[in-house]
């Protein structure tokens, strides 16, 4: 560690205090990241245990406000100490020095930071304590011994019995109008009557629910998840509104037999879908007056301008623009409008189609590439748009690429 401005008599910061940092991580030439990015230059975040001596936080407990230091260490200690991995990547280079460039602005106590949170929490259950009184007090609403408020159910279908495999839609709103989950606009999803993963007031909400019918609800924090939350979707003392609607019921061998005829009938089809996929490509190819010879792999390359910029290597840290069609020509997706995406090539994580396009390219060109299934998303459904074994068409422009070794 190597400081530059040193202000001893400021004060330094203690584990569970939040900081107030500029910072930047570079190794060789390549900069990993930098606050200048973010908001005011800054980033700011809890101070914890280091994960080993000598890593970016036990820098940071050597620091005094005002104090600007680097911290260099091995990138083997911060994939394998700070990342748990069990080796340095490929991608990366063992042995290379990390540096990280740091200058402490401010000590948020940590003291003062839950003093905040509780303030919050209280004004947050209040809140919902005020909201859950208009409805305990109106008397057009039916309130179950355990403190579920009933607003309205519909339908004369046969209820579910704890074990049941209910199929449903459904959707939380907060007291205040915030959607917290919403599984409306798709598929019904299975939820096995009696489960308390979402808590004892969704469970028994769903048991007055009849089968084809719909039920609405308020579920009070106290049977909900209280004082605790839900991970970084619900906040603690939130109560909701609770709207179901309910297709179909099943015990737990019919729920068994319909998945498994449901998981042959895909099985079918998706092998029909691999079989016919030839002649897809064909009369895509015939469609659109392609001329050129597809590669060993079945991937069809047709250069739309030619890159004069540097080529891509195995490691390299690879940036590019797409546009996704089905075989149908139809936009699935596009990354024009946004930040190119990036990935290292030859890791692994992208369409196998794009890498093998990528050997043909240089920095500046673009392309289009006709994927068959086995190159591009294989036996995986991505959605109704694209099913399992689907041919892709790719537009590609290659728009940077990084040395990282």
């Amino acid at each position: 560690m190597q400081f530059y401005d040193v202000n001893n008599e400021s004060e330094t910061p203690q584990i569970g205090d939040y900081i107030v940092v500029e910072l930047k991580q570079t190794m060789g030439d390549s900069l990993f990241y930098s606050s200048e990015n973010e908001k005011d230059g800054v980033i700011e975040f809890e101070l914890t245990e280091p994960s080993f001596i000598g890593d970016m936080m036990a820098g940071l407990l050597n620091m005094h406000v005002g104090d600007s230091a680097t911290v260099a260490c091995l990138i083997d200690s911060m994939c394998i100490k700070t990342l748990g991995m069990d080796a340095v990547p490929d991608y990366l280079t063992a042995g290379m020095p990390i540096y990280i460039d740091m200058r402490l602005k401010e000590i948020i106590p940590a003291e003062y930071v839950a003093e905040l949170r509780r303030d919050e929490l209280n004004m947050i259950k209040q809140e919902n304590d005020n909201l859950l009184e208009q409805y305990y007090s109106n008397e057009d609403y039916k309130l179950t011994k355990d403190g579920l408020i009933i607003l309205n159910v519909k339908g004369k279908g046969r209820g579910a019995k704890v074990g049941d495999i209910m199929m449903i839609n459904f959707n939380m709103i907060s007291l205040w109008g915030d959607t917290l989950i919403d599984l409306f606009e798709r598929e019904p999803v299975a939820v096995r009557c009696g489960d308390l993963d979402l808590g004892e007031g969704f469970a028994e909400a769903l048991t007055n629910v009849p089968e084809g019918g719909e039920g609405h609800f308020v579920v009070p924090y106290s049977l909900a998840f209280d004082s605790v939350g839900l991970e970084n979707l619900i906040e603690p003392y939130t109560s909701f509104v609770l709207n179901v609607k309910s297709t179909r019921y099943y015990t737990q061998a019919e729920y068994e037999n319909y998945q498994k005829e449901l998981y042959e009938a895909e099985d079918a089809e998706n092998q029909k879908r691999l079989e016919e996929e030839p002649d897809r490509i064909e009369k895509f190819v015939k469609d659109h007056n392609v001329q050129v010879t597809p590669t060993e792999t079945g991937v069809y390359y047709l250069e739309i301008t030619k890159g004069t910029g540097p080529i891509v290597n195995i490691g390299d840290m690879v940036s590019i623009h797409y546009n996704l069609y089905n075989i149908e020509d139809k936009l699935i997706e596009t990354s024009y409008g946004a930040e190119p995406m990036q990935f290292i090539y030859g890791r692994g994580e992208m369409v196998p189609g794009i890498e093998e396009a990528l050997e043909y390219m240089r920095v500046g060109g673009k392309a289009t590439i006709i994927v068959p299934s086995t190159m591009g998303f294989g036996d995986v459904a991505i959605d109704k748009e694209l099913p399992a074994n689907s041919t892709v068409v790719f537009d590609i422009e290659l728009i940077d690429v990084q040395k990282i070794r």
